[in-house]
């Protein structure tokens, strides 16, 4: 969360400058041309979405989904969490579905891959890596939009998602595997889901080109980094809309389902969410200023868009049929109060606390400490008590 505080701060400070860059396809539409074409990119995206889930999963059902939440330099503990987990009794699984916003955007073709030289990959990416490997800036006026400029990050990314790497994500997907990341469209105002395992598909440079674009666009925090332009569109951090996703038709078709039903393994499906950070709010002093009101309020939405979108994916998880089991791992209180977020003006990526990061989550995976069943309780309220119960009954 401390990545999306400094917007507030800096986007005080960007209030008095004038950006520019490219028309947008929605440039000179009136309201209702601008929403039929809004609706018209959706419905096509939804339904190429919908064919992409079909040809994996129409015979065959999901078993294991993994879900990558936001979260920055948090997303060390995430990493250490998949790293540990290989150590447990029975490893860790081969995911048959993946999804990731923002950080764990970045981090999802490699749980997807789920091979050991992917973990050592995250491991130096999320042990490694300071703000000079991410960014430029800040103010780099060459690049108007933002406050830093995102040629560092490009480059890493190129540096880790290779042709090679593609391919290995393609035969995942002729595999009836499937990875897919978010952002948003700004010039739409919609969640945009990018099939990526489809997308290395098709091979070439431009292939290439075209999922590291996505990659980027994906970590792009609003203001701090500059937006990514993709088929005409500006495209940011998917945290905007959703802290982590997932869609019904992820968890499998229901005939896929009646056909395999009586070979079955009597354990459920299960959807596992990895939160790079906390889901509780702490209290604190905020002093009476514009700069802390700002990044206080922003910080409990932010927390708040993230626990609320756990949540729904455990009521998703719940509802489908059949239900599938939900698990979710986050940053405790007691971690964070030992390797706290760095201050709002700090460095965003500090190697010695994301190492503290790392060790800590791979350390709890391994003991199996790390993993949380049923959603993220909110009080005693109804829905909490029906996801227990229904978590005792697939017991």
């Amino acid at each position: 969360m401390a990545c999306l505080d400094r917007v507030v701060i800096v986007g005080l400070v960007l209030l008095a400058c004038g950006c520019g860059g490219a028309p947008s396809r929605f440039a000179g539409l009136d309201k209702v041309q601008a929403r039929a074409l809004a609706q018209e990119m959706a419905a096509q995206r939804e339904g190429e979405l919908a064919a992409d889930l079909q040809s994996a999963f129409a015979a065959r059902p999901p078993r294991n989904v993994l879900v990558l939440s936001g979260g920055g330099a948090d997303g060390a503990f995430g990493s250490g969490v998949l790293e540990g987990w290989r150590d447990l009794p029975g490893g860790r699984p081969q995911f048959d579905v993946v999804t990731g916003v923002s950080t764990g955007a970045l981090m999802a073709t490699f749980a997807f891959l789920g091979e050991r030289p992917d973990d050592r990959a995250l491991r130096e990416v999320y042990t490694k890596t300071s703000d000079a490997d991410v960014h430029d800036g800040p103010f780099t006026w060459g690049a108007p939009d933002s406050v830093f400029d995102t040629g560092p990050l490009e480059r890493l990314i190129a540096q880790y998602v290779s042709a090679q790497t593609l391919a290995r994500v393609a035969a995942a997907h002729r595999g009836g595997r499937r990875l897919y990341v978010a952002t948003v469209d700004l010039d739409a105002g919609d969640l945009v889901i990018w099939p990526l395992s489809k997308i290395a598909c098709e091979q070439g440079p431009q292939a290439v080109e075209r999922f590291r674009k996505i990659l980027l666009a994906a970590a792009a925090i609003p203001v701090v980094f500059p937006p990514v332009r993709i088929d005409g569109d500006l495209h940011v951090d998917a945290g905007l809309r959703e802290a982590v996703f997932l869609r019904r038709a992820m968890l499998g078709m229901s005939k896929a389902y009646d056909a395999t039903r009586p070979h079955d393994a009597t354990a459920p499906p299960v959807v596992w969410a990895i939160v790079n950070g906390r889901l509780e709010i702490d209290p604190q002093p905020v002093g009476d200023n514009l700069i802390d009101i700002g990044t206080r309020s922003l910080g409990i939405y932010t927390q708040s868009l993230e626990f609320l979108s756990v949540r729904e994916i455990a009521h998703l998880a719940a509802a489908n049929r059949p239900a599938f089991g939900f698990r979710y791992a986050s940053i405790p209180a007691a971690l964070d109060d030992e390797v706290p977020n760095p201050e709002p003006l700090g460095p965003m990526f500090e190697p010695r606390r994301m190492s503290r990061l790392y060790a800590a989550g791979r350390e709890m995976s391994r003991r199996g400490q790390a993993w949380h069943e049923g959603p993220p309780p909110a009080d005693e309220d109804p829905s909490s008590l029906e996801m227990a119960r229904l978590s005792q009954l697939q017991r």
